[in-house]
């Protein structure tokens, strides 16, 4: 089941190889040609849409097997992707943010949520575990298609959207094959003892302080994370001088980090818990961010966008543990699956921030700005606490 999830999410992760094609597609020489703010919509497109496949997605997997639900999404991610790649140049742009935006945003968060879900209903007593290695294949997506993407934008210079084209078509056979083993557990699972809270449906966690302060906590350590990555082909190369090729194996590299983050964190927030955690990830991402818009050396930018990433990564593999463990376990993908408003509104504001800030200053101003938001943020999971058990409905 492990591996099914693993495969199922690599199509997912190459969400994170974006600056690859946005790069392509800001090209003078492509028939996009566009401008560094254009560039950023798809991208910010896809992560609005993200919110409406948890949520359908969470509700969902209370109800029906997995195995149909991640088979939908494999179909909507990758049949957004082959849309795309039908566009001829801008005028066709449109295609680019229906297909890539609109329609592979809506499958990437139905996708992600069932496995998330169901490998933590696999495993019960290790659930950031079981988060940890199902948005590690995510992660690891991110690793894998970041040279094929270079490859591609390389190959069809004169038009990136046919880079999805072929994206997309790989993608249909390894998310639609992982999903096919998907189903849930033999026998009910006995859900451990927990510190906190259990048994909240969906409206009971949104009337708590909780879920809004852990919803929070989501954005900004995605926003930090997520925004960095979706220019950072781009930016390495205007801050350091790093070539379209070596800014895409940066891009790959850092892959690897988002995803080594994942089981790391899982580990470490057992040891100094959920909540410190998450005060040492946004910390970590903000101050590297500061330290990032005073870089001009691509043997300083690497390590300090390494450790960005791997907080970033760190929070996907966290965030379902502390929601299943404040609000049980029973209803974790509901709950879970409206927390993720977090994601999908940290990849739309940050990128479009950090895009803004880039085409009317600089790189490094928009990591500066990024960076002072992400430090203060650093004092919200201090003020999060489990809440009590929820009144039985009547």
């Amino acid at each position: 089941m492990a591996a099914a999830v693993v495969l199922n999410q690599l199509a997912y992760g190459s969400v994170y190889s974006w600056s690859i094609l946005s790069a392509g597609l800001q090209s003078p020489t492509s028939s996009f040609a566009l401008g560094r703010d254009e560039a950023g919509l798809p991208f910010a497109a896809a992560h609005a849409l993200v919110f409406l496949g948890t949520v359908l997605g969470g509700l969902l997997m209370s109800r029906r097997p997995p195995r149909g639900i991640a088979l939908l999404a494999g179909v909507l991610y990758a049949g957004g992707f082959l849309l795309a790649g039908c566009a001829q140049g801008r005028g066709d742009f449109w295609l680019v943010l229906l297909g890539y935006g609109v329609i592979s945003g809506v499958g990437l968060g139905l996708g992600y949520i069932v496995p998330t879900t169901l490998l933590q209903r696999w495993f019960p007593s290790h659930r950031a575990l079981a988060a940890a290695i199902a948005t590690g294949g995510f992660g690891l997506g991110s690793v894998l298609s970041a040279p094929l993407t270079r490859l591609l934008v390389t190959h069809f210079a004169a038009n990136p959207a046919r880079v999805l084209l072929v994206l997309g078509g790989l993608f249909l056979v390894t998310t639609l094959t992982g999903a096919a083993f998907f189903h849930n557990p033999p026998r009910p699972a006995v859900v451990p003892a927990q510190s906190g809270a259990r048994g909240y449906r969906p409206a009971q966690a949104l009337r708590t302080r909780q879920w809004y302060l852990l919803t929070l906590v989501l954005f900004f350590n995605t926003a930090a994370g997520i925004s960095m990555l979706s220019v950072v082909a781009p930016a390495a190369g205007s801050l350091t001088g790093l070539s379209p090729t070596a800014a895409a194996a940066l891009t790959g590299a850092l892959g690897v980090f988002n995803t080594v983050g994942r089981p790391l964190w899982g580990w470490l927030s057992g040891r100094t818990g959920l909540m410190n955690a998450f005060v040492l990830m946004l910390a970590s991402q903000g101050l590297c961010l500061i330290a990032l818009s005073q870089v001009a050396s691509p043997a300083l930018f690497l390590p300090l966008a390494a450790l960005v990433c791997l907080s970033f990564g760190g929070g996907f593999a966290t965030m379902p543990a502390a929601a299943s463990e404040f609000f049980g376990l029973a209803h974790a993908g509901a709950v879970y699956g409206l927390m993720l408003i977090g994601w999908s509104l940290a990849g739309i504001a940050g990128p479009l921030l950090v895009s803004q800030l880039a085409a009317h200053s600089s790189y490094g101003t928009a990591f500066l700005v990024l960076g002072a938001i992400t430090v203060v943020a650093a004092v919200l999971p201090q003020l999060t606490r489990a809440p009590k058990a929820p009144r039985p409905s009547v």
